[in-house]
């Protein structure tokens, strides 16, 4: 059995990527009606988070039925980080992840993607 923290995800988990304009509730509950066993919002930027940007703070809608369910953050700034981690620990996601491996210029171009 394969496990996030304390979250089993079974043997040969499927799991629904963080995909900018793609990963949205009803996309999320699509996928988790055809099988997928954990599911990501939208990443979101950390300064959007602490800034109450509305677009960010949008991202953080989970329901009941999407668990298990991650949210995942990116950003440069350490302080940001850890209080955007704030704000999303008081949405109840299951899994918090810190993006390390988009490669979009975008997001690279910030420093919180990985450098090539």
């Amino acid at each position: 059995m394969a496990k996030i923290g304390d979250i089993d995800v079974g043997s040969f988990p499927l799991l629904l990527a963080p995909m900018e304009d793609v990963s949205d509730p009803p996309f999320r509950a699509l996928c988790k009606e055809q099988g997928a066993d954990v599911v990501y919002t939208e990443f979101i930027s950390s300064e959007g988070l602490i800034r109450d940007a509305a677009k960010s703070v949008m991202k953080l809608d989970i329901y009941e039925k999407e668990r298990p369910v991650g949210i995942q953050i990116f950003g440069a700034v350490l302080e940001s980080m850890l209080k955007s981690v704030e704000i999303v620990e008081a949405s109840g996601p299951d899994i918090i992840d810190i993006n390390f491996g988009c490669p979009v210029k975008k997001v690279v171009s910030k420093g919180a993607g990985p450098e090539f």
